[in-house]
């Protein structure tokens, strides 16, 4: 019952803070009422194809069981862009060489209006918005979701489409939203960019799950 009320308090004031799980990230593309089904249960964690879940910071310690870690490198003011922060394993593609993925500094570069850099500085200036807008409900950093999900839609893609354009590799992910009884409150798509040519990671952010596979 303690545990109840802590999750519902902490959805609650998500609410008066104008967050919402039910609506979509104001950088992401909306969310397809089709992809959930409204529960009147408090999400208890999230699940990716490969079956992991990442579970609430609350319920995480009540159940004795640890996330997934794993370690981001600090980008400071004066780090070089080409600073590795994570590196992630890949499905392969074909016709493309390789199987990681190098999350580095990278940039923040704006042209009339739109992001156009690429890495982590991309992701926190883009994107950060959009994946604390999950991440809040689940009482977890922006950073520590981002990463999971991120790894979900590399490893274990609903779609992975070489892009001649701009030669890039597009990976499509989906998690689910889960309550304590397993109910399914909200599907939702994660879009990673990967480039062909040096494997940096381009992008990584919550996307509606047609779009993210493509359907």
């Amino acid at each position: 019952m303690k545990l109840l009320k802590k999750i519902t308090s902490i959805a609650l004031g998500a609410l008066l803070l104008g967050s919402s799980l039910l609506s979509a990230p104001a950088n992401a593309a909306q969310m397809e009422p089709e992809n959930f089904v409204e529960t009147q249960a408090v999400p208890a964690y999230a699940v990716g194809e490969s079956g992991e879940r990442f579970y609430f910071d609350n319920i995480e310690q009540k159940l004795g069981v640890a996330q997934p870690a794993a370690y981001w490198s600090p980008c400071g003011v004066f780090d070089k862009n080409e600073k590795l922060v994570r590196t992630f394993s890949r499905q392969t593609v074909k016709g493309v060489s390789g199987r990681t993925a190098y999350l580095r500094c990278g940039t923040n570069k704006v042209v009339k209006g739109k992001n156009i850099g690429w890495g982590y500085r991309h992701i926190k200036a883009g994107h950060m918005n959009d994946w604390n807008n999950q991440a809040v409900f689940l009482g977890a950093n922006w950073r520590d979701f981002a990463d999971w999900a991120t790894n979900e839609a590399l490893k274990w893609s609903c779609l992975k489409k070489y892009q001649s354009g701009n030669k890039t590799i597009r990976y499509g992910g989906v998690y689910e939203l889960r309550d304590s009884r397993g109910r399914i409150i909200k599907k939702v798509g994660v879009t990673a960019s990967v480039s062909a040519t040096n494997s940096r990671l381009i992008t990584s952010h919550p996307d509606s799950v047609n779009r993210a596979c493509g359907k």
